[in-house]
């Protein structure tokens, strides 16, 4: 990785316009001086800006930050660094599990930009599954990839004192308090950032009156703040991959921080369960896949535990499945708090969003809310993820048309 001149030559931040771009990025090397490069904004709009650089011969990514949260503004301040962190957590990934994240470039620390591998022509994830064309493997890769990525930046396999050092350099306080606000806290408290149709309105108002939830919640989010299992992704979703026929690729890592095993599994299957509640007609499909995801994830994580684990503990009879008792419940729980947060939270998404009927989308909002809280709630007593099956494979839970 490049880390960029420009400490030398800028020394403050500015937020570059297309042209600026072109000029950035051909001055770094990436383009020569008479090629055409076509800029164009790839990005959600909620946090940064993400742009495809295109030339006559290759294509890149171009990331820069903002100090700010766009998709609220100015009043969201974040630091412009977190581009530093994310490709830090990208370059850990991929000394991992190489060619699992794009692969970082450059990185300029004074103008928060970090220019990554372009993917091109694989397709995100979140789109793949709205349109009904996921690859066939993408489950499997995300468990076997969580599994690794928290294995080997865990106490089961690190020296104590490395994981601690890691631990501290990847704090990442900010992007860490606003996954506590928006996951925990916004949700479950009327705030004026949610998003729901006026039905609705009494369905959310009960979260902020159900004590017994809001303890569970709470609960879960002191774990968070305070567990450090291994460094985590923190904000694995499908829109943080991207899926090709051979490969699946992680990215997006700007959330980045060591917190409890079960939290990215908990996310990662939260999105394909609210994907299937927001497309009856993949809900089956979908419930199965988050099956496969998760058996993928414990396969390999006992695995690596049974053979390359370097703390004596774990031979003792009973360690791994009280470990992974724990995970189970943490993910279930995790899962229940994404589901809440993507239903009637700011972060909204289009797989519920696409439908324009209103009853429809209302009930399948309804619907996604309703398995959040019951996943908060239970997640201490569901034994396996078979227990959910009759959300998505019985008739009685089916919509109608």
């Amino acid at each position: 990785m490049n880390i960029s001149s420009s400490h030398q030559e800028l020394a403050t931040y500015a937020f570059l316009e297309f042209d600026e771009i072109v000029k950035y990025v051909k001055k770094r090397g990436f383009f020569s001086e008479q090629e055409q490069v076509v800029v164009t904004e790839v990005s959600d709009g909620k946090i940064n800006h993400v742009y495809r650089l295109t030339g006559e011969q290759k294509s890149l990514i171009l990331k820069q930050a903002v100090p700010y949260a766009r998709i609220v503004g100015e009043s969201m301040p974040i630091p412009i660094d977190r581009v530093v962190l994310e490709a830090k957590v990208l370059q850990e990934y991929d000394n991992i599990i190489p060619g699992s994240v794009p692969k970082v470039l450059h990185l300029d620390e004074i103008m928060a930009i970090v220019v990554m591998e372009d993917m091109h022509p694989m397709e995100m994830g979140r789109t793949a599954l709205n349109n009904g064309t996921e690859s066939a493997i993408f489950a499997r890769d995300i468990g076997v990839f969580s599994a690794k990525t928290s294995f080997y930046t865990s106490d089961f396999y690190l020296d104590p004192k490395l994981k601690k050092e890691l631990n501290a350099s990847f704090a990442n306080p900010a992007m860490r308090e606003m996954t506590e606000e928006l996951s925990f806290d916004c949700p479950y408290n009327m705030h004026d950032s949610n998003f729901f149709e006026e039905g609705l309105k009494n369905d959310v108002l009960f979260l902020s009156q159900d004590h017994r939830l809001q303890l569970e919640v709470a609960k879960l989010k002191r774990k968070f703040m305070t567990k450090a299992d291994a460094l985590i992704h923190s904000d694995l979703h499908s829109g943080a991959i991207f899926m090709g026929q051979d490969k699946t690729v992680v990215f997006d890592t700007e959330f980045a921080c060591f917190g409890p095993f079960g939290f990215d599994m908990g996310h990662f299957i939260a999105s394909l369960l609210l994907n299937g509640i927001g497309h009856p007609e993949f809900q089956t499909k979908r419930y199965e896949q988050a099956r496969e995801t998760w058996y993928a994830y414990t396969d390999t994580f006992a695995q690596l535990w049974r053979e390359e684990s370097n703390e004596p503990y774990t031979q003792l009879e009973g360690f791994l499945t009280h470990v992974m008792d724990g995970k189970f419940a943490d993910m279930l729980g995790y899962a229940g708090c994404e589901l809440v947060r993507r239903s009637i939270g700011i972060a909204q998404i289009d797989d519920l969003n696409y439908e324009e009927d209103e009853q429809k989308r209302m009930t399948r909002r309804k619907k996604v809310l309703e398995l959040g809280k019951y996943l908060i709630l239970n997640r201490n007593t569901i034994r396996s993820l078979e227990e959910l099956e009759s959300w998505f494979i019985d008739s009685s839970h089916k919509e109608e048309f």
